[in-house]
């Protein structure tokens, strides 16, 4: 059984906590979420891709850490429905050193069920802590999965870093424990919203296992070839690739 459906106001959310977001990310996470971006962005430079597109890009702490890593030539596309966030992402790319490999890097705000680039226009996707939102209790889950489909190149990869539901059970207990009761709290607290972390708690919660994400791409048209539990099984790394 799947997410039951849901109405949060996903876009005013983010708009309102995007200035203590990326200092939320590091608490909760331990500051773990710098090395599994880190992770991810190598992952996805894997066959080094020439144009990469970060979906749900925020405040692009993971394009940055792909522009970081890129050893060969790329253009970098962030995306976003958030223009909070995206704002934050320029300023962020302000102290990036100049590269000669970054052909450019841009962001882009729009919707993720109508973007605005053609068929195939890139070698890789990343979406890291962002496919969770695209998914999750979303009745355009559908129409973002094509989308995500139709702009990857047939051969290309998709890279996916979201949190999890771990396999052990009591660590499973002490982590629904820990999103429950102290992320919503203590996220709200740090950024007076208490609504955009009661629904980041529940829908880290409860998403789905890596085994039940897979079966969502393969019906999506998409083959996974790579999964790795993080901090535990709290995170997964799944690596995909477009079925032609």
């Amino acid at each position: 059984m799947g997410p039951r459906k849901n109405s949060y106001p996903l876009k005013v959310y983010y708009g309102e906590i995007y200035a203590s977001y990326d200092r939320v990310n590091r608490i909760f996470t331990f500051g773990r979420d710098l090395a599994w971006r880190k992770k991810a962005a190598a992952e996805c430079l894997k066959g080094r891709p020439a144009r990469i597109l970060d979906l749900c890009t925020g405040t692009g702490d993971f394009i940055l850490e792909v522009a970081r890593q890129a050893d060969g030539p790329v253009e970098l596309t962030g995306y976003d429905f958030s223009a909070s966030m995206l704002d934050r992402a320029r300023k962020k790319c302000h102290g990036l050193p100049e590269r000669k490999e970054i052909r450019s890097l841009d962001f882009v705000e729009g919707n993720a069920a109508r973007m605005p680039f053609r068929d195939a226009s890139f070698d890789a996707i990343g979406i890291t802590f962002g496919i969770r939102n695209l998914l999750y209790a979303n009745p355009g889950s559908g129409k973002h999965l094509s989308e995500i489909h139709r702009v990857l190149k047939p051969g290309g990869r998709l890279i996916i870093l979201e949190s999890s539901r771990p396999e052990n059970f009591i660590w499973r207990w002490i982590n629904t424990l820990y999103l429950r009761l102290i992320l919503p709290c203590l996220g709200g607290l740090f950024s007076g919203n208490l609504a955009a972390y009661r629904y980041l708690s529940e829908s880290s919660r409860n998403y789905y296992s890596p085994e039940q994400l897979e079966d969502v791409l393969q019906e999506a048209g998409f083959r996974v070839f790579r999964r790795e539990p993080l901090f535990l099984g709290s995170v997964m790394l799944l690596t995909a690739g477009k079925r032609g």
